[in-house]
Parts: C-alpha cells; structure tokens; sequence
C-alpha cells in the first residue's frame, strides 16, 4: 500500500508514527515543502497513493482528480472544514479522523490564555523587556467568574472539567446540549445572545461550517460586556477578524486570545494590539497530543490496510 503524508511536521515528536509504517511494510513519501502544503501542491504530490495522511490542508476537486487510487483520508486532528464530503463521496474516499488525541491540549491552551489575559501576563512580560517597565498591573481573578463556552463537544466538555476548580459559573449554548453532562457540573444552558452578554469570559469551540462562519461579528461583540475576555481556539473565519480589530481597539471588549485564523500565517492588524495574544494554530502542539494524532492516522491507515473496520471514521453525513 502507498501512503502520502501531507500533514507537517511529521514524526518529529515520535519515531513510532515512521515504525509504525516500516512494520506494516507501507510504502511511504511525504511532504518535501518544510511546510504545509498547498492544494496545488498536494495536488501534484499525491500521485498514486492510495491513503492520504493529511493535516488542515484543503482538500480539493483537483487533489481528488489528481489522485485515482486514494481509497482513504486519515486527518491528523479533529477539524475537517478542508474537506469536502460530497466530493469524496464522488470519488469512493473514505475519511477518518483523530477527535480524542487533541482535545485536553487544546482545552489546556484555552485555560492558559484565560489566565494570561485575566493577569496580563503578556502584556506586562512585554513592557518589561522592551520597555524595562516594572508596573504591577492589575489584572482580575477568573475565580468565580461566568465562562460562557459556545458549543459543547469533546473540547468544550474539557474546558469544563479543568475550570471547575475556579469556582466558575458555566453558561452553555450549543445545539445537541449533553443534559446529563451539563447536570454533572451544574451548566445553564442558554442562548447565544444570552452568552454573550452574561459571561465574563467567552471561550469558541465550535467547528467551522457554512452557518458557524462570522459567527461572532461585530453585531456580537457589541453584545458582550465591555471588561469581557473572548477565547478562539476552535478554527478561522469563526471570529470576524476585522470585526474584533475594532472591537478591541475601540475597547468594546476587554481582550482577545486567539490561536486560529482565517489565513494562516497570520499577517493581519490584530498584530498591532496590545490587548489581543495571538499564537499560531497551536492548540494541539504538544509532544503527547501531536504523537498521539500520528499514531492514530497510522493505525487508521494500517486498518484499512488490513481490511479492517475503522476506528473513527466520519461519514458524509456527519
């Protein structure tokens, strides 16, 4: 069986992802660019491999059409907005994917940055060294603030569980609300609207989908209340970005934390704001989690290898 990764890096933090392959007796090419890969590039560079390693990389008609003999997408990580299940449909490719491997990292980063910006950490790491300004500034406790968390699926539930120890108050809004979940640590379950102008904090863990994009624009910023925290760590395009430029300089929000973008590298005014961290699609960036994401491509791609069922395969209706 051939196998192409496209996802970079790749086996960086693990050597089991490569053994994996040599002891399964894969025939393995990868990714060449020291980068993430362009669907033209990818396009050109799949050839005839039969299962596709991917990572955020789009998907598109022409990768599909450049690749006759791709039966299988194993994604590395849990967003599938860069591929198009119609048309893998179209072309018989089956798609899975690794949803549990990422999700504490990227709970525990959203955690971080709450801390961060609730302390000003950042800022005040910032001032000193370029300024040698030594100002204690005065941040504000996240211990018994209101966290509203839109959508709660896996990285949700986990931000959940890691700030019950602040004596946080949960506000929930999603669309399949887990009841019992909810009950276990005492969620209300409210609207969007409600969300937004009750919680201090505010933390996106939502997909990104045709109705979830410019889910938050500036009509919702507005809503917010002014000393509130807003969280991304989900995906791009969620969040208008040129929407939360005004919101934050024009102080209609407190601050932002955000660890994805619509195009990434990231380029755009947000680099300008002191109340704004930004970090580059980080969220899963850890030794564990990246090496988990791997092994478990891996073993997806050996199963069906094997003509074996798939542990976590997503259906074109999911």
């Amino acid at each position: 069986m051939k196998l192409f990764v496209s996802t970079h890096p790749f086996s960086s933090t693990s050597e089991l992802p490569m053994k994996l392959i040599k002891d399964n007796n894969i025939e393995l090419s990868v990714n060449e660019h020291g980068r993430k890969n362009t669907s033209e590039e990818l396009a050109v560079d799949i050839k005839d491999a039969e299962v596709l390693v991917a990572g955020t990389e789009k998907i598109t008609e022409e990768v599909l059409k450049n690749a006759p003999n791709l039966k299988l997408i194993s994604r590395v990580g849990i967003g599938l907005d860069g591929i198009d299940f119609d048309l893998c449909v179209k072309y018989g490719v089956r798609v899975a994917y690794t949803p549990d491997a990422p999700t504490m990292a990227v709970a525990e980063l959203c955690v971080a940055m709450i801390l961060d910006l609730a302390r000003k950490v950042t800022y005040t790491n910032n001032n000193l060294k370029t300024e040698g300004s030594w100002n204690r500034y005065m941040g504000t406790l996240l211990y018994g603030k209101t966290v509203g968390i839109l959508g709660m699926g896996r990285i949700g539930k986990s931000l959940i569980h890691l700030l019950t120890s602040f004596n946080v108050k949960f506000k929930v809004y999603d669309t399949e609300p887990d009841l019992a979940f909810g009950k276990l640590y005492n969620v209300a379950f409210v609207s969007k609207e409600k969300l937004l102008k009750s919680s201090d904090i505010v933390s996106v863990n939502i997909p990104l989908k045709e109705d979830t994009k410019d889910y938050i624009s500036l009509t919702e910023l507005k809503l917010m209340q002014k000393h509130a925290i807003l969280i991304n760590s989900a995906r791009g395009g969620i969040i208008n970005e040129s929407d939360l430029y005004i919101a934050l300089k024009e102080n209609i929000i407190h601050s932002a934390a955000i660890d994805v973008f619509e195009v990434e590298p990231y380029c755009g005014n947000l680099k300008e704001l002191d109340n704004c961290i930004l970090t580059c699609h980080m969220g899963a960036s850890t030794i564990d989690s990246r090496t988990d994401m791997e092994v478990q491509a891996i073993e997806e791609a050996i199963r069906y290898k094997n003509n074996q069922p798939l542990k976590n395969e997503v259906f074109s209706n999911a």
